[in-house]
């Protein structure tokens, strides 16, 4: 499968987000902001590079473990060190 990167959208979220948490019942903000952990928070919910995100998606392999092994075997046999 070709992606291009212009084509890719990206989904920006706040993986903490204290306002709608207190407005569904769950006010926790208290508790994190008494611990002073809300700088931790703040660089969590920080910017997102988006085109680093589209580079890196465009040019990311996955590879599951068996073939992994095959290319490996292949790698020692041509040059077995």
């Amino acid at each position: 499968m070709s992606l291009e990167e212009w084509d890719l959208n990206v989904q920006v979220e706040n993986p903490v987000d204290f306002v709608s948490l207190a407005h569904h019942g769950c006010d926790i903000k208290k508790y994190y902001e008494a611990q002073d952990f809300l700088n931790y928070f703040d660089m969590l919910n920080g910017p997102t590079y988006m085109n680093l995100v589209r580079q890196f998606c465009v040019r990311a392999q996955v590879y599951d473990r068996k073939t992994a092994q095959l290319e490996m075997d292949e790698k020692i046999l041509i040059d077995p060190v």
